[in-house]
């Protein structure tokens, strides 16, 4: 059986926005950029053809190359029909199952992967992040605890590993598996952000923004590291300063619904409605299906408060 090969990606976060204060905010959704990451990661390594399986193997690799899960999973799902047993076939088929958005489904592969196969870190990995997206913190970090007592060198597993920690309220840990992240990958966005937040949940707002700016130099399209800076800045009285951290997102995300409206909602706030209007109407062009946008358009012209 051929070991599984490991190809890194890039990474972009996308989670829900101001979402520095548990008791203010919505649940947060998966980190995508660690999701993304991940299932680009674990690559089977095939790609190219030795015999019926390779060809089968060869192929759901190119299917979730072109992010074509369906056909994806039909191709693994025929290669565990030929060989129940296939380390990279049941991996392929979580991941084209997790692609699909098909979780629960994918938890269920990685079970029997993990039954079959119970030393393959890279399972516990994707466990992980799957269960981080359903928000089910605790078992997120026992898997990444085992993928890491298999691996201790992965920095993708201690910066997923941070992010399930900080879903737990467990903010020094999570600072330290980010840190942890950053020594074997000074380069990785997700750590430097998922330290961001750790360390303003800590009380440290200097090097919450340090972290927090770092992830944007790196990653200019990280979107989510923008809205968080400007948070901070906005509670700080900042408002002016937050204007400034949004409209630089901008620059560099010019089709980003989300920065539109914020800048939008910031624009509102310091009495600029004429450029707010125009702000929600750019975030609106973008996704014409924001009720609240279309109220905050109303308001604005019949000069009403929201």
């Amino acid at each position: 059986m051929r070991a599984i090969m490991l190809v890194w990606c890039g990474l972009l976060l996308v989670i829900i926005p101001s979402a520095l204060c548990d008791n203010s905010s919505p649940p947060e959704s998966i980190d995508k950029g660690l999701f993304t990451g991940v299932l680009n990661t674990l690559t089977t390594g095939y790609s190219r053809s030795d015999g019926t399986a390779d060809d089968l193997l060869a192929e759901g690799e190119r299917f979730l190359l072109n992010g074509s899960f369906s056909e994806a999973t039909r191709a693994f799902d025929q290669v565990l029909q030929a060989d129940p047993d296939s380390s990279p076939g049941w991996l392929g088929l979580a991941r084209a199952q997790s692609g699909a958005g098909e979780q629960e489904q994918a938890l269920i592969s990685l079970e029997e992967f993990l039954f079959r196969h119970p030393d393959e870190w890279q399972g516990y990995l994707l466990q992980g992040t799957i269960l981080t997206s359903l928000q089910k913190y605790p078992d997120a970090v026992a898997s990444y605890e085992k993928a890491l007592e298999l691996n201790t060198t992965d920095a993708l597993a201690w910066a997923g590993y941070g992010a399930a920690l900080y879903g737990t309220g467990s903010y020094e840990d999570a600072r330290d598996a980010c840190q942890q992240s950053l020594s074997l990958r000074p380069d990785l966005p997700s750590a430097h952000y998922w330290e961001g937040k750790s360390l303003f949940m800590l009380g440290d707002e200097t090097g919450a923004l340090s972290s927090l700016n770092h992830t944007v130099s790196i990653d200019p399209g990280f979107i989510e590291a923008y809205l968080v800076i400007s948070d901070l800045y906005e509670r700080s009285g900042k408002g002016d300063d937050a204007l400034v951290v949004i409209t630089t997102g901008l620059i560099a995300n010019p089709s980003s619904f989300l920065l539109w409206k914020e800048k939008g909602r910031l624009l509102e706030d310091l009495n600029r409605r004429t450029e707010a209007h125009h702000a929600y109407e750019q975030a609106l062009s973008l996704n014409p299906n924001d009720s609240e946008i279309r109220q905050r358009l109303t308001n604005i012209s019949d000069g009403s408060e929201l």
